[in-house]
């Protein structure tokens, strides 16, 4: 073999593995910046989760389950995700992040006909939570429709604890008070007339409650396991810091 053709066997073969390590870096950082920001991580402390938590104190119990955490919908593919949730049963009320990223504001822009892309700054996004009530306990074979006569929806809104963003992500995190629905999550599950809990979010443009939501995400099912979490250091610290 030539000089030549050494010179450029070693040249390809240098290109190729900084084609690979190029490619393995942006892979690393897409998986390492996808992660929620540290100010979603940690419970919005409230008068609501502070009366639980002194009843229950690092005992207090809080759930979720394995649900679908991104949207998949032919009109809202990958535009939504609930990154981290708790139903808190003792304090009646749940908590939620929701993350999109700069792609779904300029996809909103696109479906809704705006002149520009919405700012990341602003909020966007209604986002409800949707009680489904079981109104025939006896009856199992109607538990997956929407009949008025079987099943009652009641619908919650929230309030925005926090925002955030990470590179092209942005984040809401918010508190669901069910008493303000005049629900009881602990009397709805005990009675097993709980059937699911859903996450509604709407452009806040075109919010019409009756109309099909722009995205939904499930976040209980009677069907599924509860999987509990537990308080951390951060929620514990929170809670504390918020009863002084």
């Amino acid at each position: 073999m030539s000089i030549a053709l050494k010179i450029v066997k070693r040249v390809i073969v240098a290109l190729f593995s900084l084609v690979i390590a190029a490619v393995i870096a942006v892979l690393m950082w897409r998986i390492l910046s996808s992660g929620d920001p540290s100010s979603m991580k940690v419970i919005s402390a409230n008068d609501a989760i502070g009366e639980a938590y002194e009843a229950q104190g690092k005992e207090l119990y809080m759930f979720r389950q394995d649900q679908r955490s991104i949207t998949s919908g032919e009109n809202n593919y990958s535009y939504f995700s609930v990154t981290n949730y708790v139903i808190i049963p003792d304090a009646n009320q749940i908590q939620a992040v929701v993350r999109y990223n700069n792609s779904t504001l300029r996809h909103t822009a696109e479906d809704f006909g705006l002149s520009e892309t919405p700012s990341r700054e602003d909020n966007v996004y209604d986002v409800t939570v949707l009680v489904a009530i079981d109104l025939t306990p006896d009856v199992e074979e109607d538990n997956s429709g929407n009949d008025p006569e079987s099943v009652r929806f009641v619908r919650c809104h929230g309030t925005l604890a926090a925002t955030d963003t990470r590179n092209m992500y942005n984040y809401r995190r918010f508190v669901f008070e069910l008493d303000d629905a005049e629900l009881d999550i602990s009397e709805l599950m005990d009675s097993g007339t709980l059937l699911a809990v859903y996450t509604d979010i709407y452009y806040v443009g075109a919010l019409d409650y009756e109309a099909t939501p722009y995205g939904t995400l499930c976040l209980y099912d009677f069907k599924s396991e509860n999987v509990r979490v537990e308080l951390s250091r951060k929620d514990i610290k929170a809670i504390e810091a918020f009863g002084d």
